[in-house]
């Protein structure tokens, strides 16, 4: 009893002091009628993201089963401000100039679902998942995080060099955020990144003919020209990429223009180096330096170009010495002319003095 007047007096004062009993009905309502709007929206987002989760399968296993020849790469939606006009921006990109940096090589472009995660761990292994589950060559995601030189940061997994699906290689591109800064040939810029992610050995001018690497020599002149909009390092790569594939046409050329154009980027890149530079960079400087000095001389030679050659030369002979790599190679290739030289001696005892 003394509960239930309790519970009948508090009744009393709320309807009286708070809300009638009618407006608390229509409370009541309300707040119904907001749960189940949001269980609604909770049901649709679920069934969006299974939808998508299907989608996505169905586009991967449909990529696997193609036959056509080629490279095959998968395109992410971007994520980030903008998402659909990066997209689209990118699949021109690729379509319009893949072809003239893997030298006509075949390649199919499909577009697939958001490559995302709250970690870049979960990031990476979404990633790899769709990779093999499509048996893509590369797969690319992008996201826009700022108005940056490198505000569009564009990602990826690739296959390039025969690698398994496991085994395949993360990679980072910085381009331009803004809108306006993807304009002249920065989307000949991007689509050049990629594809030397597509096929490492675009890095080693001498791999390929001198004719294949005119045409690549001349489209990176073009990139040089008219990209000022990307970051400093991304221009660094082109430049560095021009002068070795420029070198390696001259040398067999005599192309003199080439050689000057060159000779200038690479003094210019020279006489900006600082305490802080990259070691690896200022060798690469000097070998291409050296070596179009050295081509230059021999169509018209001058003694003070070859001294010039051989001190850039000499300063790469002794960055290398000091590199892990060539001096593990070093200690390897002197414990195996060892060997060679006991087995040698050992013939020789035995002609000399075996029975």
């Amino acid at each position: 009893m003394l509960e239930t007047g309790w519970f009948t007096t508090a009744e009393d004062w709320i309807e009286t002091n708070v809300f009638s009993a009618h407006e608390f009905a229509t409370f009541g309502f309300a707040i119904a009628a907001l749960l189940c709007f949001g269980l609604l929206l909770l049901i649709l987002s679920g069934v969006r993201a299974l939808m998508t989760r299907l989608r996505n399968a169905a586009g991967t296993r449909a990529f696997r089963r193609a036959k056509e020849p080629g490279y095959r790469i998968l395109l992410a939606r971007p994520t980030g401000p903008g998402a659909g006009r990066t997209g689209k921006w990118l699949m021109s990109a690729l379509g319009d100039h893949l072809a003239e940096f893997n030298f006509g090589a075949p390649f199919r472009i499909a577009a697939t679902g958001q490559i995302a995660g709250n970690t870049d761990q979960k990031i990476l292994a979404q990633a790899r998942r769709r990779l093999a589950a499509a048996d893509a060559d590369m797969l690319v995601w992008a996201s826009r995080v700022d108005k940056g030189d490198n505000g569009l940061v564009v990602q990826g997994l690739s296959r390039g060099g025969g690698l398994r699906p496991d085994e395949a290689r993360a990679f980072s591109i910085g381009l331009p955020g803004r809108s306006s800064g993807l304009e002249g040939q920065v989307a000949q810029v991007a689509a050049y990144l990629l594809a030397k992610k597509l096929q490492p050995a675009l890095a080693n001018p001498q791999a390929f003919r001198p004719e294949k690497m005119k045409l690549l020599a001349e489209a990176l002149d073009r990139m040089l020209a008219d990209s000022e909009t990307v970051s400093q390092v991304v221009r660094s790569e082109l430049e560095a990429d021009f002068c070795a594939s420029g070198v390696h046409v001259a040398e067999s050329t005599g192309d003199l223009g080439t050689l000057d154009r060159v000779i200038s980027l690479r003094r210019a890149h020279l006489d900006a180096v600082t305490n802080t530079s990259d070691p690896m960079l200022v060798s690469q400087a000097r070998m291409d330096l050296g070596r179009a000095l050295l081509a230059r001389a021999e169509k018209q030679f001058d003694q003070k170009i070859v001294q010039e050659a051989i001190s850039h030369l000499s300063q790469v002979v002794e960055a290398l010495r000091g590199d892990p790599s060539i001096q593990k190679a070093q200690t390897a290739s002197d414990a195996m002319f060892k060997a060679q030289t006991m087995i040698e001696t050992r013939k020789r005892f035995s002609m000399n003095f075996g029975s």
